[in-house]
């Protein structure tokens, strides 16, 4: 006859062994669980880095494009202008007139271009062979434009309604740029604040894929910025 003491000091053996069994799959478990979400809180923070640092580029960029606009729009070409600044007055009331002036655009993009560099210029990054100006003016109600882009004149002429502007610095931008994806279009009519073009001198600018470097991956984006001519100060 066996002993019975025998045989529940062996039953109570085999329960400790299969509970530090247990034990020890349910820890490597919970190491597993712990690690997987160690690895997902550090991809999210990576990606978050990623896009922060694009965006405080792009910001960056943005902020070099109005500083640039500003000071381009500022080059009047006084000899081209149909109303000359100096004499630029009403005869009846003395008021200033802002039509008939007109940029001289190659000073503009040469303006542009050096205030925007002052402003942003990291190693191996150049908008020359990806910048379009486009400049305007207005007389007797039709909108006078030129449009260049890579220092070569493609597009001038006038238009009886000012809204076709954007059409035609499209039609630029697809002529430059053949495969220009949808994101490189500019609406500008469709912003109530650009109607001011109607009653004035105004320069536009825009950058098509410009490519921005964050901590692992590279954005392509275009940028467009505006401004008015300040003729008063003239």
């Amino acid at each position: 006859m066996k002993n019975p003491n025998k045989r529940t000091k062996s039953n109570t053996i085999k329960r400790i062994a299969n509970a530090l069994k247990s034990e020890s799959g349910g820890g490597f478990g919970t190491i597993f669980i712990g690690l997987a979400i160690i690895l997902l809180a550090f991809v999210v923070l990576i990606n978050i880095a990623d896009y922060s640092l694009f965006t405080y580029k792009r910001n960056a960029i943005s902020k070099a494009m109005d500083y640039a606009i500003t000071a381009a729009v500022q080059q009047i070409n006084k000899n081209q202008s149909r109303v000359g600044v100096a004499n630029g007055f009403t005869e009846g009331t003395g008021e200033t007139m802002l039509e008939g002036v007109e940029i001289d655009i190659d000073t503009a993009i040469s303006t542009f271009l050096f205030v925007f560099y002052a402003n942003y210029k990291p190693n191996n990054f150049s908008i020359e062979n990806n910048l379009l100006v486009c400049s305007t003016s207005t007389l007797d109600g039709k909108l006078s434009y030129t449009i260049k882009a890579n220092s070569e004149q493609k597009f001038d002429g006038n238009l009886d309604d000012s809204a076709l502007i954007e059409e035609k610095i499209n039609q630029a931008i697809v002529q430059y740029w053949p495969n220009a994806e949808d994101n490189s279009q500019v609406y500008i009519s469709g912003n109530p604040k650009t109607n001011m073009i109607e009653n004035g001198t105004y320069l536009f600018a825009f950058i098509k894929d410009i490519k921005i470097m964050g901590l692992y991956s590279q954005r392509n984006i275009s940028l467009s910025s505006f401004a008015g001519a300040k003729l008063e100060r003239l």
